[in-house]
């Protein structure tokens, strides 16, 4: 593991672990404006931990992570040993980079399942969700896409229908072939049959769920 003691930039991953708390909390702070990045995306640790240190003591109940440094409200000059912050990057083009491995410093990746998201990208992705309900609405209309139960129930039809004329067939093709080789239609019937029944067996028997 890389020291990180009096390093004054840190990976992502690596302030967390300077901080002894979670990436998840770390990202957290990036959405509230509380980390200071450099142009290569890395955090400044003295102008981030002074914003961290600058929170309340307590917050929602809980207590605060404030082993840096704590501002004293006595003091008059505590603005002038802010430090001054790392100028801030260019912001990053979409769609975000997909998370790294190990401990690259990438936040975490983005879950659109999440039930707790950020207000800001939870309304992004309920927008992305309507949009692509109403493309497909649209597309629909314009017959690019089909109903799917209407097409499953389509498709179970024509093959039961297909099945039960393959079936059919030894019966009515029997009489005219025994005709040709001169034998009792009876005698070639079990054969014809034996055959469309294995060939059925092999392709199997249409089912109405197949398709799921």
């Amino acid at each position: 593991m890389a020291e990180t003691s009096g390093a004054k930039f840190l990976s992502q991953a690596e302030f967390a672990r300077h901080r002894g708390v979670s990436r998840k909390a770390v990202t957290t702070w990036k959405q509230k404006g509380l980390l200071v990045l450099d142009g290569a995306g890395r955090v400044d640790v003295e102008a981030t931990e002074w914003n961290l240190d600058q929170r309340p003591a307590t917050y929602r109940g809980g207590v605060t992570h404030r082993p840096v440094r704590a501002q004293d409200g006595n003091n008059a000059s505590h603005a002038e040993a802010a430090p001054k912050p790392a100028p801030k990057p260019a912001p990053e083009p979409q769609p975000r980079p997909a998370p790294l491995d190990g401990d690259g410093g990438q936040e975490d990746a983005f879950d659109p399942d999440d039930p707790n998201l950020p207000t800001a990208i939870a309304v992004r992705r309920k927008e992305n969700w309507l949009g692509l309900h109403r493309k497909q609405i649209v597309e629909r209309d314009g017959s690019k896409l089909v109903d799917r139960p209407a097409a499953e129930a389509a498709f179970f039809e024509e093959g039961r229908a297909l099945r039960d004329a393959w079936l059919a067939w030894p019966a009515r093709v029997a009489i005219e072939m025994a005709d040709e080789l001169k034998i009792e239609p009876r005698q070639l019937t079990p054969v014809l049959t034996a055959y469309v029944k294995k060939h059925l067996t092999e392709l199997g028997e249409p089912s109405a769920g197949e398709f799921g």
